[in-house]
C-alpha cells in the first residue's frame, strides 16, 4: 500500500490561492490583518485537505506554544465545576489557545513529571500550588496565573487583586446575610468532608463568620458532613443542630443541602418553620426537593481570568494583570428558607 503523502502549508497556500505567510497567520490565529474572505479561503483549504499545524512549528512562530495546562482536583461531581472547565475551554479556544486538564499533577501525581512531556505556555492551578512546584515552574520559565493567591496582598507591587478566594466569602457572606434577614438569630455551617473541596470550602465558611459579624452575631455551629457514611454525619450533626437550638443552615453546596434536609425531615424538623436552610450553586435538584431548595447562584468567574491567562501565554511572564470582570452573586428564593 502507497503510503498517505503528508498535506504541507505549501498545499494549502496553492489551494488558497495565497501565501504560506498568510497560511501560517491564518491558521495560528494570528490573522488581525488578514480579509476575512481570505480567513475563510484559507480555513476552507485547511479543511478540505485535512492539513493540521504543526505544534512545533507553531511555537516557532510565536516563540511559545499554545497550550494552557489547567491543574484541577478530582472532587466531587459539581454542574458549576464542569461549566467553568466549559468556559475556560471555549474562551480560551476563542483566543487561539488550546486547553489541557490535569486532574492529578501538582496534587496527587508530581508537576514535575507532567512538564517532562510538554511546555505549556501557562500552568493554571485550581488550587494552592506548592511551593516547591512554584519554584520549578519559574526555573522553567512557565508563568503561572493562580486561582488561589493569598488574599488580599499586593501581586508584584500591582494593588490587589480580586481573588477566587474572594469571591468564594462573597458567596458564605450572602448565605449568611439572607438567612438574618429572614430573622435567623443562631446560624450553623455545613461543610464537606471531601478534602480536595477544603479550600472553597474554608473560603465560604470565612464569608460566613464575615457575614454573620457584620450582623453582629457569630457562628453557633460548624461541622462537616458526607454523602460516604449512609447518612450516619448528617444524623449526627441534626441532633448537634437541635442541641445548639440552630434556626438557620448555610451549607456548603446544594448536593448536601439535599442530604440535610432529608435528614432534618427524618426528625421530624419542618423546614424552614424549624430551621431554614440554604445552598449554593443553584443546581437543577434544587427546584425539586420537598421543600424546594433556597441557592446563591452566581456569574462564571472563570470569565476573570481568561485575559490574564491569555496575557502570560503571549508574555511568557507572571504580569499579575488586574482582573477587571466582577461576578455577580444573587438569591434564588425557594421555600427552604
Amino acid at each position: 500500500m502507497a503510503k498517505k503523502r503528508v498535506v504541507r502549508s505549501q498545499d494549502v497556500a496553492d489551494q488558497a490561492g495565497v501565501s504560506r505567510t498568510t497560511v501560517s497567520l491564518v491558521l495560528n490565529h494570528r490573522d488581525a490583518s488578514i480579509p476575512e474572505k481570505t480567513r475563510q479561503k484559507v480555513i476552507k483549504a485547511a479543511d478540505d485537505l485535512g492539513f493540521v499545524p504543526s505544534a512545533a512549528g507553531r511555537v516557532l512562530q510565536r516563540g511559545r506554544g499554545t497550550v494552557v495546562l489547567c491543574l484541577t482536583v478530582d472532587s466531587e461531581p459539581s454542574l458549576k465545576a464542569d461549566e467553568a472547565t466549559n468556559v475556560l475551554s471555549r474562551s480560551l479556544h476563542d483566543r487561539g489557545l488550546t486547553c489541557l486538564f490535569s486532574k492529578t499533577a501538582g496534587s496527587t501525581t508530581p508537576l514535575k513529571q507532567l512538564l517532562e512531556e510538554i511546555t505549556p505556555s501557562v500552568v493554571v492551578p485550581f488550587f494552592q500550588l506548592s511551593n516547591e512546584d512554584k519554584d520549578l515552574l519559574k526555573r522553567l520559565h512557565i508563568p503561572l496565573v493562580e486561582f488561589f493567591r493569598p488574599s488580599r496582598k499586593k501581586h508584584n507591587g500591582l494593588p490587589p487583586v480580586e481573588l477566587f478566594g474572594d469571591f468564594q466569602e462573597s458567596v458564605g457572606a450572602q448565605q449568611a446575610g439572607y438567612l438574618m434577614d429572614k430573622g435567623c438569630e443562631r446560624i450553623a455551617y455545613v461543610g464537606t468532608t471531601t478534602s480536595s473541596n477544603s479550600a472553597i470550602c474554608g473560603s465560604r465558611l470565612a464569608g460566613v463568620r464575615r457575614g454573620l459579624a457584620a450582623g453582629g452575631r457569630n457562628l453557633v455551629l460548624n461541622a462537616n458532613i458526607s454523602w460516604h457514611d449512609h447518612g450516619q454525619s448528617a444524623d449526627a450533626l441534626v441532633n448537634c443542630l437541635v442541641e445548639n437550638k440552630c434556626d438557620g443552615v448555610c451549607v456548603y453546596n446544594d448536593q448536601l443541602a439535599a442530604l440535610l434536609i432529608s435528614r432534618v425531615k427524618n426528625k421530624g424538623i419542618e423546614i424552614p418553620r424549624g430551621l431554614r436552610i440554604i445552598g449554593v450553586d443553584n443546581d437543577p435538584i434544587a427546584a425539586y426537593l420537598q421543600p424546594s431548595l433556597t441557592s446563591i447562584d452566581y456569574d462564571n468567574v472563570v470569565f476573570a481570568y481568561i485575559d490574564a491567562i491569555v496575557e502570560a501565554s503571549e508574555c511568557g511572564d507572571n504580569l499579575g494583570k488586574t482582573l477587571n470582570h466582577t461576578p455577580r452573586i444573587w438569591v434564588v428564593e425557594r421555600q427552604s428558607a
